[in-house]
């Protein structure tokens, strides 16, 4: 059950991952199991949710998950509880009575391992301006004060460090210098670029290394591949010590599964990195080069149920229509975060790449929309897509450049019917509408 704005909600697979890492996260937040009239834990609920909302991209409070495991007594909703925290209505207007300007949330109901279930509170990050309380509530929050989750450890507080308060800050700023750069756009003010050079040789050179050392994905798998770098290759672009922090500072968790995946990174001589395995396997490296190159297994799925496929053709695999474009909307927007923070707003290149996908057909994959209309069948072994992504397309474009890209490979696959409509409405149900 998912009620209210159309953002999206954790699903059981991901909500088992988040419990197999055993704790907290800077994104979600556990609460043991609670009424929704109790104020107090009401109070505890909200203070989370203005936390969440300042920080980038969000996050997630659990309610009925306890710290003490799934298994401990105050883990799981009663019936009652459950529908209690899945009334829109009344949660929203009950957290928003400590939120100015108001918060943007998502409902949606989780079932645990054991068979419990919790109440998932999403929460948006802000809008236009941080988010502060608007009243106070005895020990558990206090008025005027601008709550965010802490770098240090996974709490919701008033006490921010300086990195934390930098963070909100600049999380503010980017928002309003993406307003004035869409303003001037329309406008018809063109904003000027430097021109670079490009060192694509000894960009690829790297990834070759990589891949000859088997640190990624069996090259027969069938995968999405991104790799984004400057266009000037300096070897000592970045620090060693800042990788894994640019990379953590600017991966995007607007679905359950974040991009990139960091939870037990590893390192090179020049690089910072993770491969995961299980679950979602994929491997990501970057580079002190300033270059970025993720592959990650695309997940195997069956035909719609009620979709028209044609038997008599050989069919290898199967690709869900909104998996490339979710992909690349993440993929281009971490783009332009490292980008903001690496390369002091420069040109820099995004690839974005199918492997392995010779005779995959399209297919809806979609509880709420009906299989597609006939048999749409790629006919080569991979696909590539070029962006040359510039500052005010880092901060204003990550939506449209995604329809861009996942229009060309949709129709590679020879479907006439698919629309930018259609690719930005599913945009739309994802992620929740796009602000303005």
């Amino acid at each position: 059950m998912i009620v209210g704005e159309r953002l999206t909600v954790l699903d059981n697979e991901q909500l088992a991952a988040i419990i197999e890492v055993g704790y907290e996260q800077r994104s979600v937040e556990f609460k043991s199991a609670g009424d929704r009239t109790d104020r107090s834990f009401l109070a505890n609920v909200a203070r989370a949710v203005l936390a969440l909302a300042n920080q980038r991209d969000g996050g997630h409070v659990i309610i009925g998950l306890s710290e003490a495991g799934i298994d401990a007594a105050e883990s799981g909703l009663t019936n009652d509880q459950l529908r209690q925290w899945l009334s829109f209505d009344d949660v929203s207007d009950q957290i928003n009575s400590y939120a100015d300007p108001p918060v943007r949330i998502q409902l949606g109901q989780g079932r645990l391992p054991n068979g419990r279930l919790v109440a998932i509170i999403e929460v948006a990050e802000f809008s236009e301006i941080p988010i502060l309380s608007k009243k106070d509530y005895p020990q558990r929050i206090a008025a005027k004060q601008l709550y965010t989750r802490s770098m240090a450890k996974p709490e919701s507080s008033a006490s921010l460090t300086q990195n934390e308060l930098r963070e909100v800050i600049a999380l503010a700023t980017e928002k309003q210098l993406a307003r004035f750069l869409e303003t001037a756009q329309r406008a018809g003010i063109q904003l000027g670029q430097g021109e670079v050079a490009a060192a694509r040789d000894q960009f690829a050179a790297q990834i070759q290394h990589a891949r000859d050392d088997g640190f990624h994905l069996d090259p027969a798998l069938p995968q999405i591949v991104t790799t984004i770098h400057p266009e000037m290759f300096d070897p000592r672009r970045v620090p060693f010590t800042e990788l894994l922090p640019a990379v953590q500072n600017a991966t995007v968790r607007r679905r359950g599964w974040p991009f990139p995946w960091v939870q037990q990174p590893t390192s090179g001589r020049d690089w910072a990195g993770e491969q995961i395995t299980t679950m979602h396997p994929e491997s990501w490296q970057f580079y002190e080069s300033g270059q970025f190159f993720d592959c990650r297994a695309i997940e195997q799925f069956g035909p719609d149920p009620d979709g028209f496929l044609d038997d008599r053709q050989p069919i290898d695999g199967y690709l869900p229509v909104w998996m490339p474009l979710l992909h690349f909307t993440e993929a281009i927007e971490f783009a332009g975060r490292l980008q903001r923070a690496q390369f002091d707003g420069e040109r820099i290149r995004v690839e974005l790449a199918l492997h392995n996908i010779r005779r995959f057909v399209l297919v809806a994959a979609h509880g709420g929309r009906a299989g597609l209309h006939g048999t749409y069948t790629y006919n080569d072994e991979a696909w590539d897509y070029e962006i040359y992504l510039s500052a005010e397309e880092g901060l204003t474009g990550p939506r449209e450049l995604a329809v861009d890209a996942a229009l060309d490979l949709l129709q590679r696959f020879n479907w006439r019917g698919v629309t930018r409509e259609l690719l930005q409405d599913l945009q739309a149900e994802v992620f929740g509408p796009e602000q303005s």
